[in-house]
C-alpha cells in the first residue's frame, strides 16, 4: 500500500502508541469509546486503530497456523452500533492490506462468528465480531475467533503489541483526526473490492440453529415444524438477535407475534440489551404477559447471553437460569459437574446436588468459568456445563462456545419435550425446589488509590484474618472451605438458615465488590454492619465505604 502524505503536525506527533493499544484490552476482548459526544468520554477506538488491529490479526493468524497471510480467509461481522460500519471497513482494510481474503458479514452475532470458522463449507481461519456487548451506543470493540475457539487474554495482549508495532512501522499515530479521515479511508479505497466481499452468512447460521431444534425435539408427528402451537416472545432490545424470532423460530411453526424490538438499532432506544438489567427483564415479562406466550427470550446485543421468562411471567435469569440449564444438562449427563461464578447462591448448590450433580463455584468472568470447565474436562472430571450469573453460558457439546442462543434453544426444546410428555410448567414444576434467598444485595466500594490492585489485595488479606479471629461479634461467620476469588463467608443465621457474603476485587475496575445474601428479614443489613465495623477498625484503607452506611 502506498504511503499517504500527511501534514507536518501529524508526522511530528507519530510515536510509539503501545499504551494506547494496550488500554483497549478488556480481558479477552477489545473495547473502547468509538463515538464522540458523551461528556467525559474521549474517543479511544478509532478507524486508524481498527486498521492496525486488522493488520495485527492477519499476522497473528499466520503465525498461529503457520500460513502465509495471503492464504488466510477471515470473516467480519458486527452488531448494530452506529460506529460498526466504519470500524468494519477499517478492520477489513487492515486485513486485506496484508493479503488476507476478507468476508464482510454485516450484521451478525458473536456465536455466528465462531461458527463461521467451523461450519462445513465455510471454515474461515479467523473471525472477528465488532461489538461492545451491552455497553452504551458510544462504545465498541472486537472479539476474535479461530476454529479452536475465542482468543484468550494472553492472545489479545500479543495482538495489541503487534498492532502498536504495525502502526509504528507505518509511521502513523493513533491520534489525529486527519489520520482517521484520510489515511485509513485511503487505505480502504486502495484495497481490491474483490478481497472484501459481502457474504450473507446469517441464513446459514439460522439453518444450523433450526436443525438443533428439530433434532433436539425429534417430534414424532411434525419433525420439520415442531414449534407449531407454541407462542414465543423474543426481545433482543434492538440488538442483533431479532433473527432468532423471524429466521429460526417462526419457520419452525412458532407464533412470534408477541416479540418486540426486533429491528436492529444501534441507539438502543427501548432498553439496554442486557439480561442482567431490570428494565430489560421487565420488558420481557410484559411481552410474555401481553401476548400470553408460552415462553419469553431476552437477549443481549451480540447474543452471547440470554435469559427467559416462563409462561406465568416469572423471570428466569441469574441463579434460576443456571438451575434450569443444570436440570436439562443433568438429565442428559447424569452426575456431571456444573461450573459457575463465585456469586451463586447456597440454594443453587443444594439444587444441583439434589439432581445428582456437582457444583464447582469458581471466579467471576465468563472466560474464567469456561476455562475452568475445559481444564476440569482435560483432567478427567466430566464437566458438561459452565455458566455465569450474568447469562453467559457454554456447553461442552457446543464447542465450549459462549452462546446465549444455544442456551435459549435448549430451553425451548425442554418446553416442547415437557408438553409432549404431559409434564408441567418450567417455572412452577422445575424450579419449585430451588431455594432462593430472602434478601440479596451488591455493594461496589471504590478504591481511592492509584495502585488499586495492591490495595485490594491488602484489604482482602486483612479481612481474611479478621474473619478467622472472630472479631466484632462475627463468631457466627466461617470462611468457606474453597475460595477461588476473594473471601466467601458462610453466616449462621439460626434455625438452620444460612446467609453468606463475598468480598472480592473487581476484575478490571478499581473496586472491591461485596455480595451479600440472607435467609432472614433484615439479614443483609446485619451482615453489612459487621463489614462496616471491619473497615472502621482499619482506617488506613484507601476505600470509599460510604455505600455501606
Amino acid at each position: 500500500m502506498q504511503q499517504q502524505t500527511r501534514p507536518a503536525e501529524v508526522t511530528t506527533a507519530v510515536a510509539d502508541d503501545t499504551v494506547t493499544y494496550k488500554r483497549l484490552q478488556n480481558g479477552s476482548d477489545v473495547r473502547g469509546v468509538a463515538v464522540a459526544g458523551v461528556e467525559g468520554e474521549d474517543v479511544t477506538l478509532t478507524p486508524t486503530i481498527a486498521f492496525f488491529i486488522g493488520c495485527a490479526f492477519a499476522d497473528w493468524l499466520a503465525n498461529r497456523f503457520q500460513l502465509p497471510t495471503s492464504s488466510l480467509r477471515v470473516s467480519i461481522g458486527r452488531d448494530p452500533r452506529i460506529s460498526g460500519p466504519l470500524l468494519q471497513t477499517a478492520m477489513a482494510a487492515g486485513l486485506a492490506s496484508k493479503g488476507a481474503s476478507v468476508a464482510r458479514f454485516g450484521l451478525a452475532t458473536t456465536p455466528a462468528m465462531f461458527m463461521s470458522c467451523i461450519l462445513p463449507g465455510h471454515e474461515y481461519d479467523g473471525g472477528v465480531m465488532i461489538t461492545a456487548s451491552h455497553l452504551p451506543y458510544n462504545r465498541n470493540g472486537f472479539k476474535f475467533f479461530t476454529r479452536d475457539g475465542s482468543l484468550e487474554k494472553g492472545n489479545i495482549s500479543d495482538l495489541m503489541l503487534r498492532a502498536a508495532g504495525a502502526a509504528r512501522e507505518a509511521g502513523v499515530s493513533s491520534s489525529g483526526r486527519y489520520v482517521d479521515d484520510a489515511y485509513v479511508m485511503a487505505a480502504a479505497l486502495a484495497v481490491e473490492p474483490s478481497s472484501v466481499p459481502g457474504v450473507d452468512f446469517m441464513p446459514v447460521y439460522a439453518n444450523h440453529l433450526r436443525n438443533i431444534i428439530k433434532s433436539g425435539i425429534d417430534h414424532p408427528d411434525n419433525y420439520d415444524r415442531p414449534l407449531e402451537g407454541f407462542k414465543i416472545a423474543v426481545d433482543p432490545g434492538n440488538g442483533g438477535g431479532g433473527f432468532l424470532a423471524t429466521d429460526v423460530l417462526e419457520p419452525l411453526g412458532a407464533d412470534v407475534s408477541g416479540s418486540q424490538f426486533l429491528e436492529p438499532d444501534g441507539w438502543f432506544p427501548n432498553h439496554v440489551p442486557n439480561p442482567e438489567d431490570k428494565s430489560a427483564m421487565k420488558a420481557g415479562v410484559e411481552a410474555v404477559r401481553m401476548s400470553q406466550a408460552d415462553l419469553g427470550i431476552v437477549l443481549d446485543t451480540d447474543v452471547d447471553r440470554s435469559a427467559v421468562v416462563a409462561a406465568d411471567g416469572q423471570p428466569i435469569n441469574s441463579n434460576r437460569y443456571i438451575a434450569l440449564m443444570a436440570t436439562i444438562t443433568l438429565r442428559k449427563y447424569p452426575g456431571t459437574t456444573i461450573v459457575t461464578d463465585s456469586v451463586t447462591s447456597n440454594g443453587l448448590t443444594e439444587y444441583i446436588s439434589s439432581l445428582g450433580g456437582k457444583h464447582f463455584r469458581y471466579r467471576r468472568g465468563y472466560k474464567n468459568v469456561i476455562s475452568k470447565g475445559i481444564e476440569l474436562n482435560e483432567s478427567g472430571v466430566d464437566t458438561q456445563m459452565m455458566m455465569e450469573t450474568s447469562g453467559h453460558g457454554a456447553m461442552k457439546e457446543n464447542f465450549y462456545l459462549d452462546d446465549g442462543a444455544y442456551s435459549a434453544l435448549q430451553i425451548i426444546i425442554e418446553l416442547v419435550r415437557r408438553r409432549l410428555a404431559g409434564e408441567g410448567d418450567l417455572s412452577v414444576d422445575l424450579l419449585s425446589k430451588l431455594k432462593e434467598p430472602l434478601e440479596s444485595e451488591e455493594f461496589r466500594l471504590k478504591l481511592t488509590v492509584k495502585d488499586f490492585k495492591s490495595e485490594g489485595d491488602r484489604i482482602l488479606s486483612a479481612f481474611h484474618d479478621w474473619v478467622l479471629s472472630g472479631a466484632g461479634g462475627a463468631s457466627n461467620w466461617e470462611l468457606e472451605k474453597e475460595n477461588h476469588e476473594g473471601w466467601r463467608v458462610a453466616v449462621d443465621e439460626g434455625d438452620g438458615r444460612r446467609g453468606w457474603l463475598l468480598l472480592r476485587s473487581s476484575l478490571h475496575d478499581p473496586l472491591l465488590v461485596l455480595n451479600v445474601e440472607s435467609e432472614v428479614q433484615g439479614g443483609v443489613k446485619g451482615i453489612v454492619s459487621k463489614v462496616r465495623e471491619f473497615f472502621s477498625q482499619h482506617s488506613n484503607f484507601q476505600a470509599d465505604t460510604s455505600k455501606l452506611a
